[in-house]
């Protein structure tokens, strides 16, 4: 669950607020959408939202997983020690320790046992069967997708090889896991499939992976295995 940002709010017609507003909407929102999926029949008069015995009818098959994604120690990381079962880290490798160190401490305020929540890491990756291919796609759809120039300088690009390694050092940081998306070049024949068989090496021991294949322009889709 995130706060939001700017462009996808506005196109969707909703009121993008101010920091604080958009943190203290999710929080409330947490505290409803948690209670219902676990079954419980939440009562909240926040200031942003009211409910009286929300039920979420007929309930959940099983048990629907409610992963926050996480940057600011002082906020998200809290929200997700106090409300996530799945806690995913957006920030350079090298502060991935530090953050780890602040989730510990909110659940043991919080008296909730961090074992309990799974940690990953959100990546971004353009693999082909060598690094000049990869590198080639991904700065072919920057220009495609000009919004996508933001995002270029943190996308993982190279061969199999170049890819495994960069996933050995993540898993080296201490997180459970990753989650992986392939924003410039899943659409190109073989992608999803070479990165699949680079990250099932058992030596990245990846125990709690998550794919988000997100097509350009066209709808995402999303499996979560673990």
């Amino acid at each position: 669950m995130p706060a939001g940002t700017s462009r996808s709010t506005t196109a969707l017609g909703f009121e993008f607020g101010t920091f604080i507003d958009r943190f203290e909407r999710l929080e409330e929102a947490l505290q409803i959408v948690s209670g219902m999926l676990r079954g419980d029949r939440p009562t909240l008069d926040g200031r942003w939202y009211a409910v009286r015995d929300a039920i979420n009818s007929p309930a959940p098959v099983g048990r629907i997983p409610v992963m926050i994604g996480v940057a600011g120690e002082r906020k998200t990381l809290r929200m997700a020690a106090q409300y996530a079962d799945d806690s995913n880290l957006i920030c350079p490798i090298d502060d991935i320790p530090r953050k780890l160190e602040v989730l510990d401490a909110h659940c043991a305020k919080l008296g909730r046992d961090r074992s309990e929540l799974t940690v990953t890491y959100q990546t971004s990756v353009a693999i082909a069967p060598t690094r000049e291919q990869a590198i080639r796609e991904a700065d072919e759809a920057v220009a495609r997708i000009p919004e996508m120039a933001a995002r270029r300088p943190t996308i993982i690009c190279g061969d199999p090889d170049d890819v495994a390694a960069a996933y050995e050092r993540m898993m080296a940081t201490g997180v459970d896991g990753v989650t992986v998306n392939l924003p410039t070049n899943c659409h190109v024949e073989g992608r999803v499939r070479l990165l699949g068989q680079t990250l099932a090496n058992p030596a990245l021991a990846l125990n709690a992976l998550s794919w988000r294949e997100h097509l350009p322009r066209k709808r995402c889709k999303c499996q979560r295995t673990r």
